[in-house]
């Protein structure tokens, strides 16, 4: 088939995820984020940018809808020997102005949050421990430290948790996007201009952006000498089962689009040659685990 014609005017972005001024790009999925979120979420992100002073830009990551209030999430990628690593933020929309690091989790605390299937209440620091109670505070005689606070099982360890599952399965990258360097590091590719419109439709060219898990791939990336491309992640078209992705084009064909079956909310979209790409979740938190039997 004759290559669409790309879309003019486009910022340019090597990005694993989805850059603010581009969440305009999340019309075919029906997702999208108010003025107020976009606007509130952008300050936010370059405060935390400037007191953390991360080595990269802050990412919008997506977005967990709760009851009472929904979760606003975005990350830095970390530099890191092997793989670059995430480091993921958060804020509530009833208080946009101050994004917080997710906690780092126990394997207890993991374990727990697995076994839960209920939506979010959207209130970070509820207790999820049915019975449990708020830890009383130790008294202090003058002059001494007060000892550091116990720390209890809350809704944001639970989240934490569940966006790392969402990012492990779901955030994807086209072919190409990233490179191992000379220095054996997984980086950005500068150079990267996107899928051809035929390579674009193909689910092949799609990768996980994690550390690779598969013995072929990993074997690649650990190997010296060069490595290629496609060698060193994962490709979502292995993923179980088969069907678990959706590939399309947006109505005028400039655009290739994913969706996950098994984490519904989750959309991703490339920009047929160009180096544009993205992906975000909006969604309740809650895996569609019934898919074997759908399809």
């Amino acid at each position: 088939p004759v290559c669409a014609p790309a879309r003019t005017g486009l910022r340019v972005v090597t990005a694993a995820t989805m850059e603010l001024q581009n969440v305009a790009n999340l019309g075919p999925s029906g997702y999208t984020l108010s003025i107020e979120e976009k606007s509130a979420l952008q300050v936010s992100m370059l405060a935390i940018q400037r007191k953390e002073n991360l080595p990269s830009k802050l990412m919008f990551w997506g977005k967990i809808m709760g009851e009472t209030n929904d979760y606003l999430i975005a990350y830095s990628l970390i530099p890191a020997y092997y793989f670059p690593v995430k480091r993921f933020y958060y804020c509530t929309t009833a208080n946009m102005s101050t994004l917080v690091q997710m906690p780092i989790l126990s394997p207890e605390w993991k374990d727990l949050s697995a076994a839960i299937k209920l939506p979010f209440r959207g209130e970070p620091s509820a207790l999820m421990i049915e019975g449990a109670e708020e830890p009383e505070e130790p008294e202090v005689a003058e002059g001494e430290e007060a000892p550091p606070p116990v720390e209890v099982f809350r809704e944001q360890h639970r989240l934490s948790y569940v966006v790392s599952q969402i990012d492990h399965d779901v955030a994807v990258v086209p072919r190409g996007a990233f490179i191992v360097d000379a220095a054996h590091k997984v980086t950005k590719n500068k150079f990267f201009e996107g899928l051809s419109y035929p390579a674009a439709g193909a689910l092949a060219n799609y990768y996980h952006f994690r550390a690779p898990e598969s013995a072929r791939a990993a074997a690649c990336l650990e190997k010296p000498g060069i490595v290629r491309p496609a060698d060193f992640l994962d490709p979502v078209a292995e993923d179980a089962p088969a069907g678990v992705w959706s590939q399309f084009y947006d109505s005028s064909s400039t655009m290739s689009l994913l969706r996950s079956f098994y984490w519904p909310g989750y959309f991703f979209y490339h920009v047929c040659e160009t180096g544009e790409y993205g992906g975000v979740y909006i969604g309740d938190g809650l895996a569609n685990e019934d898919l074997p039997f759908m399809l």
